[in-house]
């Protein structure tokens, strides 16, 4: 009876925007599976259907199912979230803020929370402060610890519910659960819903912006194409570094599908943004050496603005870090082959190499680096340069990686054999 009722003009609750998908989030909050919300009335099937958004239910559904998840069943209607989420919002934008290094509108927005923030939202933010801390220090475990803990209690909303999301995908894919992190990526997209104001407008473009890197990540090219496509229609929300992202996160998605062009012409939409960006240094050089890095495989390459760049990079303090200082050191080497300098683009490679702190595809180019500056040398070099590039491919997800360079790395190594 109460399945009809939910799928035909009997007495059906006043839901918001994403039932299904605030049911979903309580439900795996509580670690229940769709069957456990079974009870008379309501059958699994129905569960998927009102989760997916098929169905919207009857008010006796929605009590049902609320009693079954021990919730109030304003925390799976929806309608009671406004003040409370707000609230909570105002928190995480802040922590965003000052972790994007824009202090001024950190403070702004903590001044604005003053005395009337309490109560359970209090005790959320402070949960939140932790996770956004705990994200910088790279520890993938302790940082889902944190993720889950908060996605495990009280939620001020299913927009905040997202942000959470965002966070655990970043911690699952450190810890190379990339279909666990592509999972809670989406269902972050899920939660933020596309008509809910301004401040959930920009929770849906970092959702949507997480979810195409765990996609790259994940080797789930076309996916990320799809969701690339729906973060070309979201509009400028007023937070560069967001806007930067995009751009940046549509020219990966570009570059892995094998239009140089597309990515080289996204990259420098992200770089012009990104040369009068006055927030996270760090965030800054990285989307330049991004930009650098793409650049020379474009049909019309800038090395001259390419050099510029790497040198004002490696001139910032962040051009210290190692993580930063060995993608400098690796673009510069695939310039100096280009002007014909093999001894110096050999020697930066190496160092490049040695850092340890490049991802899977900059050392596979390094590797491809010293291989063509060896080729110019003796037999002896060239052989140790291919079983280097040969070990290097045996640590590589190929997934992981752009499937034109590791074509190219596989046929170098296989020549070796």
């Amino acid at each position: 009876m109460d399945e009809r009722e939910g799928a035909s003009a009997g007495p059906r609750a006043r839901v918001g925007t994403g039932f299904g998908a605030r049911l979903r989030a309580t439900r795996e909050r509580r670690g229940l599976a769709q069957k456990d919300l079974a009870c008379p009335g309501v059958s699994m099937s129905y569960v998927s259907r009102l989760e997916s958004g098929h169905r919207t239910p009857s008010t006796r559904v929605v009590r049902k199912l609320a009693e079954v998840l021990e919730v109030d069943p304003s925390e799976l209607v929806g309608d009671d979230h406004g003040a409370d989420q707000d609230l909570a919002l105002a928190w995480c934008e802040a922590l965003i803020a000052y972790h994007d290094g824009d202090v001024d509108r950190a403070a702004d927005l903590l001044a604005l929370l003053g005395p009337r923030t309490g109560g359970d939202v209090f005790g959320w933010c402070v949960q939140w402060t932790r996770l956004m801390v705990q994200s910088r220090l790279g520890d993938g475990v302790a940082l889902l610890r944190v993720a889950n803990r908060l996605r495990a209690g009280w939620s001020p909303g299913p927009a905040v519910d997202s942000l959470v999301e965002t966070q655990r995908a970043n911690a699952l894919r450190m810890l190379g659960r990339s279909a666990d992190a592509v999972r809670a990526a989406r269902l972050a997209v899920d939660l933020a819903s596309a008509d809910g104001g301004e401040q959930v407008a920009r929770v849906r473009v970092r959702a949507l912006v997480a979810l195409c890197s765990e996609l790259i990540a994940a080797g789930r090219v076309a996916e990320a194409e799809r969701t690339a496509d729906l973060l070309a229609d979201e509009p400028d929300l007023g937070c560069a570094r967001l806007l930067i992202s995009s751009w940046w996160v549509r020219a990966r998605v570009a570059d892995r599908l094998g239009d140089r062009s597309g990515a080289a012409d996204r990259m420098r939409r992200a770089r012009d943004l990104a040369d009068t960006f006055t927030g996270d240094p760090v965030f800054r050089c990285r989307v330049l050496l991004a930009w650098a890095a793409v650049e020379p495989r474009s049909a019309d390459p800038d090395l001259d603005r390419v050099v510029a760049v790497l040198d004002d990079v490696e001139a910032t303090p962040s051009g210290g870090r190692p993580d930063v200082l060995a993608q400098a050191k690796a673009v510069r080497a695939e310039v100096l082959l280009r002007f014909g300098e093999v001894d110096e683009c050999e020697r930066l490679a190496r160092q490049a190499l040695d850092l340890d702190a490049l991802g899977p595809e900059d050392r596979l180019r390094c590797g491809l680096l010293l291989v063509r500056a060896s080729d110019e040398r003796d037999e002896e070099s060239g052989r140790d340069a291919r079983e280097r590039l040969t070990a290097l491919l045996d640590g590589v997800d190929p997934e992981a990686v752009d499937p034109v360079l590791w074509r190219d790395a596989a046929g170098v190594a296989l020549r070796q054999r």
